[in-house]
């Protein structure tokens, strides 16, 4: 039975020091920025374009497929740090990583009382068109046409219609 503990020896042991790790991160240093742009390259990165002053919208958790993927109201955004940018709005303020954001269009300016009669808006159909809305001058809305596939003309069966 060999009851002899294994040791370490120090003739094989080598201590490392600060010099070795210095010349070892210098080395390390330029593969690293290689594999980095190979990875960017693959993955087709891109350098963001958010900037402070920007609206934006606010990537949400997804719980169910038919959630939306980012909230409805448009945040501005206040400061940048980076990859870190806080957006705020009138009622909250978030704080997150550059990736939950997506860049829009500013917001819809309020409606002045005193605006022009004719005035042109988009307002969304049901069916998520956009339908071409010109305000007449007594603020009545008159939707236009909008450009739809042409529909075939339809007739009763002839069961139902009446001989006479």
């Amino acid at each position: 039975m060999h009851t002899r503990i294994p040791t370490w020896e120090n003739s094989t042991c080598r201590v490392r020091t600060a010099t070795d790790h210095d010349k070892l991160a210098e080395m390390d240093r330029p593969k690293k920025a290689q594999m980095k742009e190979y990875a960017d390259k693959r993955q087709r990165a891109q350098p963001s374009t958010i900037r402070v002053g920007d609206w934006v919208l606010v990537r949400r958790e997804q719980r169910r497929k038919s959630d939306i993927l980012y909230q409805k109201h448009p945040l501005q955004v206040i400061s940048r740090k980076g990859t870190m940018v806080t957006a705020a709005s009138e009622y909250k303020r978030e704080t997150r990583n550059i990736a939950h954001f997506k860049k829009c269009n500013a917001p819809p300016k309020e409606a002045t009382s005193g605006g022009d009669s004719n005035a042109t808006q988009y307002v969304p159909t049901p069916a998520s068109r956009l339908v071409l809305v010109i305000s007449s001058a007594v603020g009545e809305p008159t939707p236009l046409t909008s450009a739809s596939r042409p529909q075939h003309s339809r007739r009763k069966p002839a069961w139902l219609i009446e001989e006479i």
